[in-house]
């Protein structure tokens, strides 16, 4: 039998992995979860929205949009959290990032695309 809307929209969907980032501190574990599909379609919007089909700082802006608490609640949200992961290092943040791209099932061609390549 098919599911019904209710049974959707109760639906625990937003998969969250942990990723090892003993760079940053603590217990140096980071949480990745997967965009949702208008957060997905707003990413990618931004890419088409350019005038060189790239989307500006695209990766902090995904990693904006994916790295979360342990709930899935957003780490960096918005304009002041991007700024505030192109403060941190090209290195750390660039595994977190292909991290996020594997869990999201975002492909290289689709990131070539977003990157302007």
């Amino acid at each position: 039998m098919p599911l019904t809307r209710e049974q959707i929209d109760a639906a625990n969907d937003a998969k969250i992995i942990t990723v090892d980032a003993p760079e940053l501190g603590g217990d140096g574990k980071v949480c990745i979860r997967l965009m949702s599909v208008g957060e997905r379609d707003s990413y990618e919007l931004k890419a088409l929205e350019s005038s060189n089909g790239a989307i500006v700082d695209f990766r902090s802006e995904l990693l904006s949009r994916t790295l979360c608490d342990a709930k899935g609640e957003l780490l960096f949200p918005g304009e002041e959290g991007k700024a505030a992961i192109k403060r941190r290092s090209a290195d750390v943040m660039h595994r977190l990032w292909h991290a996020a791209l594997k869990h999201n099932a975002l492909t290289e061609e689709e990131i070539k695309k977003l990157a302007g390549e």
